[in-house]
């Protein structure tokens, strides 16, 4: 007797032109491994609201990413082979609001656009969402307009985390560019220990230049977007088979208890459970 594949319901909306919006809710009774081939005629942008449960996309060259309740994940690409993954008897629930090249660039402007577009696939953004966004998310409308509504809604909630503050253009080009190499900094150092201090000195700014450059660029502090970049490498590595301890180190924690409690904190869910999934898979 064949198995019953468990429940895999998906409804699609077109939306405003350009802009589309998937509800999915996935609860299979096997571990499934979900073929999927996206080629367009122009590159698309993807916003992932993870609602419930975590599923993973494996391109063919072996690449993932992932995909985490309380997350939204950004990715864009024109072409993308690959599968999606599910676990057995976990449900996930995600929301996607797709925009196609014209209406991204309607939305972000051109020059903001143009660094989101990419022929292959590629992960802009991996990060937690607010109440107010989980609130947009808790009551979809059956509604037409209603619904464009939300996602307009969604995409204003998060736009900011995808282009520069309008605020910086009034910047002197050159303090935009010691704060953005501040980041780089911080990215390439996630293995040390360093003080704001340290920091400053590496791009030329007094503490106070890069923690205002900081707030206004990139709407947090320095420390707050080290513990993003800490934590988004971290789950990568244990994706990837790291140990918690192995994983922890990478990112400039010298004790694992201390980086599991970050972890745990920061994702909902303890980085052991990372591992244990990419071994039941």
């Amino acid at each position: 007797m064949m198995q019953q594949p468990g429940k895999l319901h998906v409804r699609q909306f077109d939306l405003a032109p350009g802009m589309r919006l998937v509800q999915s809710d996935y609860w299979p009774l096997q571990p499934l491994h979900e073929s999927s081939q996206a080629c367009s005629d122009q590159p698309q942008l993807v916003l992932t609201f993870g609602m419930q449960g975590a599923s993973r996309f494996r391109e063919s060259n072996g690449r993932e990413i992932a995909f985490h309740a309380g997350h939204l994940t950004v990715t864009s690409f024109q072409r993308s082979v690959g599968e999606r993954l599910y676990r057995a008897g976990e449900r996930v629930q995600q929301l996607r609001v797709i925009l196609n090249a014209a209406s991204v660039r309607h939305y972000f402007g051109e020059s903001n656009a143009e660094p989101m577009l990419r022929l292959n696939l590629q992960r802009h953004l991996f990060s937690r969402y607010g109440q107010a966004t989980a609130a947009q998310l808790k009551h979809l409308h059956d509604d037409p307009l209603l619904l464009e509504i939300q996602a307009l809604t969604l995409l204003a909630l998060h736009r900011h985390q995808l282009q520069p503050d309008a605020l910086m253009q009034k910047r002197h080009p050159q303090q935009v560019e010691k704060v953005e190499q501040a980041r780089d900094w911080m990215r390439d150092h996630l293995a040390e220990n360093f003080s704001l201090a340290t920091l400053a000195l590496a791009v030329g700014l007094s503490e106070y230049q890069l923690k205002s450059g900081f707030q206004h660029h990139f709407r947090c502090t320095p420390g707050a977007l080290l513990l993003q970049m800490r934590m988004e490498q971290a789950h990568q590595l244990l994706e990837q088979g790291y140990q918690v301890a192995q994983a922890a180190w990478q990112v400039g924690y010298q004790h694992p208890r201390n980086f599991s409690v970050a972890f745990q904190r920061y994702f909902g869910r303890p980085a052991s459970a990372i591992t244990g999934r990419r071994r039941q898979d």
